[in-house]
């Protein structure tokens, strides 16, 4: 319960705050690791506050794990390329970090 008021904070906070860039979003896939838990892998929706390339963003999504079929929401931290992303987060449901590599529209 405690994971899911951080994301509900996270999320409200989000909202409230001044938007630099154009939000994005991003489809793609992420790998969770450590926790003491076996590796899982999942397809991930995500919105990103920033669609520039070549710039560093952060977002927060949603994630279905394929092999379990769990359900993930993470917080995130990436750089965004040419049609891409990758970057690092923390799925506050599964409680593992995740690394993440997907499509974005960037501009």
């Amino acid at each position: 319960m405690k994971n899911l008021s951080l994301a509900t904070a996270f999320v409200v906070l989000a909202g409230t705050s001044p938007v630099l860039a154009d939000p994005a979003l991003m489809l793609g896939g992420t790998f969770t690791f450590g926790a003491m838990q076996d590796p899982n892998f999942g397809i991930t929706a995500r919105i990103l506050e920033n669609d520039r390339a070549n710039e560093s963003t952060l977002g927060a999504g949603v994630t279905y794990f394929l092999f379990t079929g769990d359900i993930g929401i993470d917080v995130f931290a990436g750089y965004l390329f040419e049609s891409g992303v990758f970057g690092f987060g923390y799925d506050l449901v599964q409680g593992a970090p995740v690394i993440s590599l997907g499509l974005v529209n960037t501009e």
